[in-house]
């Protein structure tokens, strides 16, 4: 089992495009962003206990309004909104620390090392 730890953002603007032939586009103020910890599993025994698992977690987490799940077709992604009135940094670290923890656990869930 892996996770990709990520944020994205939905753009304000489209960009400034330079002329023909270039390649770089300006980067834009971003609003709405959401950190992302995508859980992948390979294994198909594995992935069908991976999806019993993200049931329970998602009645835990449906209480607490900020996380939500996507389902995938190899595990799912769980993006939590970025706090704008806070230090994104100190945001980020405390994102990578909880998806950290979750994917030791869900290791755990299906038979790896956590």
């Amino acid at each position: 089992m892996e996770v990709l730890i990520s944020m994205k953002a939905e753009y304000l603007n489209k960009g400034i495009y330079f002329e023909k032939g270039s390649f770089m586009q300006m980067p834009t103020a971003q609003t709405a962003g959401k950190f992302v910890a995508e859980f992948r599993e390979g294994d198909n025994e594995k992935l069908k206990l991976l999806n019993r698992y993200v049931e329970i977690l998602e009645n835990k987490l449906n209480k607490d309004n900020e996380f939500q799940i996507e389902h995938t077709n190899y595990g799912f992604k769980l993006l939590r909104p970025v706090d704008q009135n806070k230090d994104y940094i100190e945001l980020w670290d405390e994102w990578v620390v909880f998806a950290s923890g979750l994917l030791n656990e869900l290791k755990q869930v299906v038979g790896e090392e956590g």
